[in-house]
């Protein structure tokens, strides 16, 4: 299968800000002032975000002000493994590991 895009006068890149516009030129056109004659300054397009939409940003919001590591965990880890009080569940390895290799399988 064959992708064109040849219609893409721009991709968003870091320099750029999130959520400009990607202007679309014509096959062989390449006066971007003829793209630009078109656009009247207004428009009428509007975006709703859904409950769960909302819901997504709250969290991502949340999960975004939490440390990424749990550094009382961390610790504790550590205190055991060196006092040598750290011991290894097999079985419950093993159930995660299914665990995940189905969540993986069902996401397919």
């Amino acid at each position: 299968m064959e992708i064109e895009n040849n219609r893409i006068a721009s991709l968003v890149t870091p320099a750029s800000s999130q959520g400009a516009p990607v202007e679309h030129q014509e096959k062989g056109n390449t006066n971007s002032s003829s793209a630009d004659s078109g656009n009247t300054g207004s428009s009428s397009d509007r975006v709703s975000l859904t409950g769960e939409a909302r819901q997504l940003q709250e969290l991502e919001t949340r999960l975004a002000s939490e440390p990424v590591v749990d550094s009382q965990r961390v610790e504790a880890v550590r205190s055991a493994v060196e006092n040598g009080t750290f011991t290894v569940n097999p079985e419950r390895i093993a159930e995660k590991l299914m665990s995940l290799e189905e969540a993986l399988t069902d996401a397919r």
